[in-house]
């Protein structure tokens, strides 16, 4: 198992803010120090699926950011995530973090410490362009990203 963090930015890039998984990636590689960078892989996808189980068991940090549509003052929820049992007959769709979660224990015997960031967006209809409250929300959860990675993996 690698000594590394993955983030996995998740959306579609032509639904305005839900691409905002996307766009913390980029903020975070501009974000962390050269020393972190070492420690973190990144990977963007328009949707999780069942492929991606071999390379979540190589981590044992993994952090989901995602949009947040539902409506709210905070501008991002930051939880930790559990495997749950496949709540669906097995097919190669299923797709919630906690059923990849869940594969990936069964198949690989591991279980990576696992948090999704939900950031809050404004918008969703077609365009490449995120909103300004998608943008600002998006800064302050990366924010908070590089602080879980420094907790996780702390410098001496």
């Amino acid at each position: 198992m690698e000594r590394k963090a993955l983030v996995v930015g998740i959306g579609n890039r032509i639904r305005q803010d839900d691409s905002i998984g996307h766009y913390c990636v980029e903020l975070l590689l501009k974000k962390l120090g050269p020393e972190k960078k070492e420690l973190v892989d990144c990977l963007s996808v328009h949707q999780l699926d069942v492929v991606f189980c071999d390379l979540f068991a190589q981590y044992p940090l993994i952090i989901f950011l995602d949009a947040d549509a539902r409506d709210g003052k905070e501008p991002f929820l930051l939880e930790e995530v559990f495997p749950e049992p496949v709540s669906s007959p097995f097919t190669s769709h299923i797709g919630s973090i906690p059923d990849i979660l869940s594969l990936t224990q069964r198949l690989y015997g591991v279980r990576p410490q696992a948090y999704i960031t939900a950031v809050r967006g404004e918008n969703f209809e077609i365009g490449e362009e995120i909103s300004r409250t998608a943008a600002h929300n998006a800064c302050k959860a990366v924010e908070r990203v590089c602080r879980l990675i420094s907790e996780f993996f702390p410098l001496h």
